[in-house]
């Protein structure tokens, strides 16, 4: 990615739709660009690794998604004492203030309160969920094995997906009588990228039902 800021959109299996300041669309990996040298979130305190809510729809059922932003409100309580969406004024809640108590406090009352109300929810549980943001903003709460039954590309390999959403992004009149050019440049894109031979390619047919499933994203 270059040295510009860029607003998560929207996501498609691992794929990140951005756009920049200059609203010019881009498409990358999730995985790359979570890599990629110069790579940060920008903000600070409770908005830092916010991604819209509704980027989720997309890829994980209503209920998950609605389990990763109830899971943002209490990982953001315990990180700055008031979650998200609390009123500004509002004072911390007294076993979450930072002021009164240590982090290591406030994830131990968070892991009761949570238990109390039916979660499964240790200690060790609200400690991996806060690093999960910190690296990954919401999409780090997701439950990953729904996301992986509900992606359209199935257990197509991601550099594939990525590959064919970036040629398609550029060549939306793409007719399917020339399904076996977007496939010769699909498999140059992924030598250029990765090397010669890196990345298998998946056989005609199941390369052609997978860019027909794409077509529908």
């Amino acid at each position: 990615m270059d040295a510009r800021l860029h607003t998560v959109v929207g996501l498609s299996g691992t794929t990140v739709r951005l756009l920049d300041e200059a609203g010019s669309a881009s498409l990358v990996l999730l995985s790359h660009l979570l890599a990629s040298e110069g790579f940060e979130l920008i903000g600070q305190g409770s908005d830092q690794g916010r991604m819209p809510p509704f980027a989720l729809s997309d890829i994980v059922p209503e209920r998950e998604a609605e389990k990763a932003v109830a899971w943002e409100r209490h990982v953001t309580e315990v990180e700055f004492g008031k979650p998200l969406d609390a009123d500004p004024t509002a004072l911390p809640r007294p076993e979450y203030d930072p002021a009164r108590h240590t982090v290591e406090e406030r994830v131990a009352a968070k892991a009761a309160e949570l238990r109390a109300i039916g979660w499964q929810a240790s200690v060790g549980t609200v400690q991996r969920m806060r690093r999960r943001y910190r690296e990954q903003g919401l999409w780090g709460l997701v439950d990953h094995r729904a996301t992986r039954l509900s992606s359209p590309t199935g257990r197509a390999d991601d550099r594939v997906v990525a590959a064919i959403t970036e040629i398609l992004a550029a060549t939306t009149n793409e007719s399917t009588g020339t399904r076996g050019r977007l496939r010769r440049r699909v498999e140059a894109l992924l030598a250029e990228r990765h090397g010669p031979g890196t990345v298998a390619m998946p056989s005609k047919s199941a390369f052609y039902r997978l860019v027909e499933a794409m077509r529908c994203w």
